[in-house]
């Protein structure tokens, strides 16, 4: 298993930090986090607007989208964008990508998340990473749901979260 996502407190809000390598060139990786395509392949249909101010939208089984707006776009080394799925106050996701040794190192940031949905975000998350693994490396997708509550139980006791949501509220994404 790839190592688990970090977390840091700051009160009410929560930063979440995974590293990944992927043995990929830098440009396949900015594409899979930035060309609609690519995107349908490990997260949902999207809308990205390639530029700063454009749109960052990802088309989930929500009832409605994550809308977004693009904070920094520096292909292929930055992305960040805003994170608003309407039921949470407005997040911020960073993507830094930097060529080491044999492909690309991905350091990726959720910051200011609600601290109650950690449970359902570092699980989240980090399940959208693997799928992102698969695709790079022509695997099929798994389950998302069955992995994301295997990780879920794994975070929760690694972290020792207490008072956290644990279910998905309906209409949320699964």
């Amino acid at each position: 298993m790839e190592r688990l996502g970090t977390i840091e407190r700051r009160g009410d809000a929560v930063d979440l930090r995974y590293e990944r390598h992927y043995p990929r060139p830098i440009e396949t990786v900015w594409a899979a986090l930035t060309d609609p395509a690519r995107l349908a392949d490990w997260v949902s249909p999207a809308l990205v607007e390639p530029r700063a101010g454009g749109r960052y939208e990802l088309f989930t089984e929500r009832a409605r989208p994550m809308t977004g707006r693009i904070l920094t776009w520096e292909p292929p080394h930055l992305l960040e964008y805003s994170w608003d799925t309407g039921d949470a106050p407005e997040s911020v996701v960073r993507c830094e990508l930097t060529t080491e040794g044999d492909g690309t190192t991905l350091v990726f940031l959720h910051k200011g998340v609600i601290a109650k949905w950690i449970a359902l975000v570092l699980p989240g998350w980090h399940s959208l990473l693997e799928r992102l693994q698969g695709l790079l490396a022509g695997q099929p997708k798994p389950d998302a749901m069955e992995r994301w509550r295997e990780l879920q139980a794994v975070y929760i006791d690694h972290y020792k979260l207490e008072g956290v949501i644990i279910d998905p509220p309906p209409g949320h994404c699964e």
